[in-house]
């Protein structure tokens, strides 16, 4: 009985013995777990780090000039009267009436009116050739077979004689221009008239060399 009784009570010391040594690794697995768990939560956290953001400097805008005002434009001053001002003074200067005045001035008008050369389409009568000498035809191109022709623009006087010549136009060009306008100075035309009268008029006029 006294042994029964000693081994049942070894028995219960054994059960107790082993339920604390239990309990104890359950608390040093947790407390292990735990510390685990927070040298994780310790490497995962990172410092906070703190960027300094530089600030842009503001554009500052300046102001437009303004415009300048512009001078006011002063009245002129009236021009002295100039009778009043010699109303006083005898002069020994002759007195011209205006009708006077009115005439000379028709005159000198119309003696450059009629000295003034007219265009070929503004006058009534056109002139026209009366006498033309022979042209001299330029060696070279006599020898080498050349024909051609020249344009020239003649200001033909009232007495029908050829004051200016210039040549416009030309082809071949260069080759007859100065056989054409030796030639032109000694033509002699009927000249243009308008209203009746004869007057000076440019005129073209075509010079052709050739052969025939």
């Amino acid at each position: 009985m006294n042994r029964e009784k000693f081994i049942k009570r070894r028995a219960k010391n054994y059960a107790f013995l082993t339920m604390l040594a239990g309990m104890a690794l359950m608390v040093i697995l947790v407390v292990s777990f735990n510390a685990k768990v927070e040298k994780k939560e310790k490497k995962v956290k990172e410092p906070m780090r703190y960027v300094k953001v530089a600030k842009q400097p503001q554009k500052v805008e300046k102001p437009k000039p303004k415009p300048k005002p512009q001078p006011k434009a002063q009245p002129k001053a009236p021009l002295p009267d100039i009778g009043a001002m010699l109303g006083g003074i005898e002069m020994n200067i002759p007195e011209f009436a205006s009708s006077d005045i009115m005439e000379d001035g028709k005159n000198i008008l119309g003696d450059v009116a009629s000295d003034a050369a007219m265009s070929e389409g503004a006058v009534d009568t056109k002139p026209r050739v009366v006498s033309r000498g022979p042209l001299e035809y330029p060696q070279e191109a006599a020898k080498k077979r050349i024909k051609g022709f020249v344009m020239v623009n003649l200001l033909i006087g009232k007495d029908g004689s050829v004051e200016i010549a210039k040549v416009i136009a030309s082809s071949p060009a260069g080759i007859f221009d100065q056989a054409a306008l030796s030639g032109v100075r000694s033509w002699r035309f009927a000249p243009a008239k308008y209203k009746g009268n004869p007057v000076k008029v440019w005129a073209k006029q075509k010079v052709r060399f050739d052969f025939n």
